[in-house]
């Protein structure tokens, strides 16, 4: 009866060793990695007419590939989709937070509230454009909104590209 429960204790021991060897490989290869939401960006669909009126009250949104375009012929908002993928144990919204963390350093102020994590960045330049770069799980999503004719942007561009982002990640999360 003993050399059986020796036995038996060698088997599991066996086991064991092999269960945490196959976990170790699979963490190793990322098969626990969060991959995110996203394996695809999103159609412009999500960016409709109602959603960027309050940054661009008579715009017409139009596609092209991966970017959105909504504009007056005065204003005009750009939103572009990039999904990240997770890379060996590190998962997509992993790496979309901390690209969101890289770019976000002097010059950029937090968003709370927008999206999983969001920061929006005031360039001085023609047009005064403004950038809110955000993130939804494994998708970096970049709006940004310029006047064409070079002047300054209406006042209410401050809040109302907060609200489109706000709309759109809304969208996304849904």
């Amino acid at each position: 009866m003993q050399r059986f429960w020796r036995i038996a204790l060698i088997v599991l021991a066996v086991v064991a060793a092999f269960g945490a060897t196959g976990l170790g490989v699979a963490y190793t290869l990322g098969v626990f990695a969060d991959a995110g939401r996203f394996r695809a960006a999103p159609d412009c669909a999500v960016l409709d007419v109602s959603s960027v009126a309050a940054l661009v009250p008579a715009a017409k949104v139009e596609s092209d590939g991966d970017n959105c375009t909504a504009g007056d012929g005065r204003t005009q908002l750009n939103v572009g989709f990039t999904v990240v993928s997770k890379k060996g144990t590190v998962g997509g919204p992993e790496l979309a937070s901390r690209y969101l963390d890289v770019v976000g350093g002097t010059g950029t102020e937090s968003l709370d509230g927008v999206g999983d994590q969001a920061i929006r960045q005031r360039v001085q330049a023609i047009g005064q454009p403004q950038i809110i770069t955000m993130r939804v799980s494994n998708l970096i999503v970049v709006l940004s909104v310029a006047n064409l004719s070079g002047g300054e942007l209406p006042a209410s561009a401050d809040t109302g590209l907060v609200e489109v982002a706000r709309s759109l990640a809304t969208k996304l999360h849904g």
